[in-house]
């Protein structure tokens, strides 16, 4: 065989073998929806938490507590969650505070601090009375600490979520949930 018909051929399987790959892969971006597919590592950015956003930010969040009040300075967002009646379990709340936890320091990247209280509202007297209070930081706990929150079972916590979140609970709050729970 000569030289040049080697050549020749491997010049030609060479664009087969492009041609081919060029049409696989457009057959596949086909299938999955086209230029709509991004790859898994064009993650979202996260988002810069201001004064201006608060509120926006703060509304997307799903809770079935309405939050009382709102602070944001200096990297610290401080929230109150208001807990009115006593049909809110132990479980929601545990799952208001994970997703006030998810939304701090997963979707946003200049808080460093959240604290976080659980109020009671006495609806006939209007008066507030501290249930729980949590102070999450950033990088003192594993991010799989938001999730075992959230799934948390008990209304007793763990010492391991106490310290993670440096969580406190009140005796109202053991009255309410912790001795209940048990009788």
């Amino acid at each position: 065989m000569k030289p040049r018909m080697i050549v020749t051929a491997s010049l030609l399987a060479t664009v087969a073998a492009v041609l081919l790959l060029v049409a696989i892969q457009t057959l596949h971006m086909r299938t999955l929806g086209g230029e709509n597919v991004q790859p898994v590592s064009a993650a979202q950015h996260p988002v810069q938490l201001t004064e201006d956003n608060l509120v926006d930010v703060l509304s997307t969040m799903k809770l079935s507590t309405p939050i009382a009040r709102v602070e944001w300075k200096q990297s610290i967002l401080t929230l109150d969650l208001k807990v009115t009646g006593t049909s809110t379990s132990y479980t929601e709340i545990y799952g208001n505070m994970a997703t006030v936890a998810d939304l701090g320091f997963r979707s946003l990247d200049n808080v460093e601090q959240v604290m976080l209280r659980v109020m009671a509202e006495d609806e006939w007297l209007h008066k507030r009375h501290l249930l729980l209070a949590a102070d999450f930081r950033r990088g003192e706990w594993p991010m799989y600490a938001i999730e075992t929150l959230r799934d948390w079972k008990s209304p007793i916590l763990s010492d391991e979520l106490k310290d993670w979140f440096h969580m406190m609970e009140t005796e109202l709050w053991k009255k309410q949930f912790e001795m209940s729970s048990q009788g």
